[in-house]
């Protein structure tokens, strides 16, 4: 095997192994480990062909078509045999099946919360993104001999990971992935030294030996190790570095002056409720025996399929004194009652805070810092960074309206916004029907309210399940539930309540934080990422915002969840009269009951999509998975874009040599390829030399020894025999001593020359004339 040959086998062991040494990074995304073989052997099949295909000199140019195909040939193997000719060789109809399973998988993603469930759609999808990743490497390190290039998609994949887990990559994924990339690198630096090892000059027998090499080898092994280690060890010791700030500067931050934004509050839900570990996020002192909700965010704008937040400001009349009052919301009369006290405790592994949980509606809030109050919601938020260890005081009122209050209030929504009422185009038919054949023959708004709940929580026949089934391809969440599975979990619940309220009339809003929780031995409660939950919240004139639960509560759903006086069920309500606020049903666990193992979410669960599923990324600055799917496109549009000028001088090339025909031709060919890569690599060429005299130049400027520089000296005499001899004597080996020059000066010149002479090649600066001459050579 030639020596050429075998460092590009080599290599492509070395970026198959870095490849590969990724996958336990993308663990956190993907449950359980089903995915992996799928991943492997499609990584696999383009790196073993690549190799085979080298072998056999097949054109360069033709690698990555050639082992596209082959990574296409495993996945037909793997998830569409049955289709296959042999089970192996993709078919029409097996391309059909490949294409539906990748709409189930991207499917499953978009409406899923990490980690997602591994099923077939979802596997396949990952091992054809891994087998685009593989071809990409493999000409960026065999084919371009510029490995330290990989490192981009590579680190673009772990960052993918970061904007999506907030947990952060564990450190010994970190350091697999980080040591077999720079072990690629060593294996690139000693291939080179073994090449040049082949043919020592005089003086320099030790530096390129075998236990050179090796040496060079050990020492950036070493260097390696250390590298690794740092950064493994450094986040632990810098306060700041060891938090989620990547996950955060993905997901959202502060842009411009004065516009607020953050990760989406549905994304945050999903989060909490699969995580299942009951760790607590707060704890808290109130005055109420019975307290309501924390309420952290609300979702006001409706795009189709997403429930969004509007976008905040922060200016100077919105800050939160000490002394201060919060603003009441519009449409809010003034709050009467019995004032509460909630002394509230951020600390532990909870998330960084940037918005407070807090009842509603608030009075004043008392806390350190620079705080922030929205107008229309009351969310109180920061824009100066997140806290982790955080205590604050809040002044509220319990709202208790009675049913014949409410059944009294006026029927008009002169003091809320319109936008309460927007339903967007689009929104299936079938829903407004649905909504106005349940509140048929409610008179009052606060009728057609209670029989949308009622209709959720006992005429519906709904199931509440953190792993609801999976979404059909091309299914629209809410219609799916309402129609289709009608399994979900509070997400869902509360979203189609709300649209379904507002399509009959009842100004609403989606409201996200947490139930009450549990109440501890010592008088304090204690409130678990299991506690997130999302409600609807319904405008009642004269009243204001009120709160509504959907959500199955008790065993059989959302164990903390309680449903307010006012909004308890009409049968109870007729039996039984009561405006306090009660526990769940008799047959429930008390507020502060443990939630049951039954409603936790198992390690492989998954979220099904809902009204709510963030998507667009539009409102509030949110990142949604729309908008990480554009954003991955338009990396991979790129990337493209990035390799064009290298793919296109590769095509050149190919085409000058297989087109020429002659022995002058070949020579020709020969010259004007050395031509272009002198041109791309800033090396000096002069039209006025000759050839012989620019091959000395070249040999000793450059210092090309051995196989180089014979390889040289042959391109040289042969173009000098084309342009003088009568019958020119060229040899064959005229491509192979192309190439062989070719990565002489680049491993010369160093990493930085290579790059820039990949990417922005000169020598495209004279296409038109390459392509004529190239016809011209063609012709004779």
């Amino acid at each position: 095997m030639r020596t050429g040959t075998w460092s590009a086998c080599l290599l492509a062991l070395a970026w198959m192994a870095t490849v590969l040494a990724t996958l336990p990074a993308l663990a956190p995304l993907i449950s359980g480990h089903q995915w992996w073989p799928a991943s492997v052997a499609t990584v696999a099949a383009v790196a073993l062909s690549g190799i085979v295909l080298r072998i056999v000199r097949l054109p360069e140019v033709a690698l990555p078509l050639a082992q596209a195909a082959a990574g296409l040939v495993a996945l037909t193997a793997l998830f569409a045999p049955e289709r296959a000719v042999g089970g192996v060789m993709p078919t029409p109809q097996a391309i059909t099946a490949l294409l539906a399973l990748i709409g189930e998988g991207r499917a499953e993603i978009d409406a899923s919360p990490a980690p997602v469930a591994a099923i077939p759609g979802v596997v396949l999808v990952i091992a054809l993104g891994l087998g685009l990743l593989a071809l990409v490497a493999d000409f960026l390190v065999v084919t371009v001999r510029a490995p330290a290039l990989v490192g981009l998609p590579l680190a673009g994949m772990l960052f993918l990971v970061l904007s999506v887990n907030d947990q952060g990559i564990s450190w010994w994924a970190f350091a697999v992935a980080a040591s077999a990339y720079l072990g690629l690198l060593a294996v690139d630096g000693g291939v080179r030294g073994a090449v040049r090892a082949v043919r020592p000059t005089p003086g320099t027998g030790s530096a390129a030996s075998p236990l050179g090499t090796l040496r060079r080898v050990v020492t950036a092994a070493g260097v390696a190790a250390v590298a690794i280690v740092l950064a493994v060890l450094t986040p632990l010791a810098v306060p700041g570095l060891a938090d989620n700030a990547l996950f955060r500067m993905a997901q959202g931050g502060v842009i411009g002056d004065d516009a607020v934004t953050t990760t989406h509050p549905l994304v945050t839900l999903r989060t909490q409720l699969a995580d299942g570990s009951g760790a607590p996020v707060l704890t808290y002192r109130s005055d109420d025996p019975r307290p309501d909700y924390l309420r952290t965010y609300v979702l006001d704008v409706f795009e189709g399929e997403n429930w969004t937040m509007s976008t905040l400001r922060a200016g100077r009349n919105t800050r939160v004194g000490a002394d201060d009052r919060l603003p009441l919301p519009p449409g809010t009369p003034a709050l009467v009652g019995d004032p509460i006290t909630t002394e509230i405790s951020v600390a532990g592994d909870a998330r960084n805070v940037d918005f407070l949980p807090m009842p509603y509606p608030a009075l004043s809030v008392d806390v350190a810092g620079e705080w922030f109050a929205d107008p229309d919601t009351q969310m109180v938020f920061s824009t100066g960074g997140r806290s982790r260890s955080l205590a604050y005081e809040v002044q509220s009122v319990r709202p208790r309206p009675s049913a014949t209050e409410l059944a009294d209030a006026d029927r008009g929504t002169a003091g809320v916004d319109s936008r309460y009422l927007l339903v967007p185009e689009g929104v299936d038919a079938r829903v407004a029907e649905l909504a106005r054949s349940i509140v048929r023959g409610a008179d009052t708004p606060h009728e057609r309210a209670v029989a949308l709940q009622d209709w959720f929580t006992q005429d519906g026949a709904f199931t509440y399940d953190l792993r609801p089934p999976p979404l059909p391809p091309r299914a629209d969440p809410l219609t799916h539930f309402l129609f289709g599975s009608r399994v979900g979990y509070c997400e869902q619940f509360a979203g189609s309540m709300a649209l379904m309220a507002r399509q009959v009339g009842i100004p609403a809003r989606v409201a996200t934080g947490y139930t009450a929780g549990t109440e501890l031995a010592d008088g304090r409660w204690k409130v678990a990422r299991s506690d997130a939950h999302a409600w609807p919240e319904l405008y009642f004139e004269g009243q204001g915002w009120l709160r509504f639960e959907p959500t199955p509560s008790a065993g059989d759903g959302q164990g903390t969840a309680s449903v307010p006086s006012y909004a308890e069920p009409a049968r109870e309500r007729a039996a039984a009269p009561d405006t306090r606020v009660p526990r769940p049903d008799a047959d429930a666990p008390d507020d502060g009951a443990e939630r049951s193992e039954d409603n936790a979410p198992e390690d492989d669960g998954t979220a099904a999509p809902a009204p709510g599923s963030p998507g667009s990324g539009t409102a509030g600055g949110v990142i949604g998975p729309e908008s990480l799917r554009r954003t991955l496109l338009a990396a991979a549009i790129g990337l493209m874009v990035l390799l064009t000028p290298a793919l296109t001088t590769a095509a050149i090339r190919h085409v000058r040599q297989t087109s020429a025909t002659t022995a002058s031709a070949r020579a020709r060919a020969a010259w004007l390829g050395l031509r272009d890569e002198a041109a791309d690599l800033r090396v000096p060429w002069s039209p006025a030399e000759s050839p012989r005299t620019i091959a000395r130049r070249l040999a000793s400027d450059y210092e090309l020894i051995g196989a180089a520089r014979e390889a040289l000296w042959r391109i040289a005499l042969s173009e000098e025999s084309a342009r003088y001899a009568p019958h020119p004597v060229v040899p064959l080996s005229l491509p192979a001593d192309v190439h062989t020059v070719r990565r002489a000066l680049r491993s010369r010149l160093g990493v930085l020359a290579r790059v820039r002479a990949t990417l922005l090649p000169r020598s495209l600066l004279r296409l038109p004339s390459a392509i004529r001459r190239a016809v011209r050579v063609h012709a004779g």
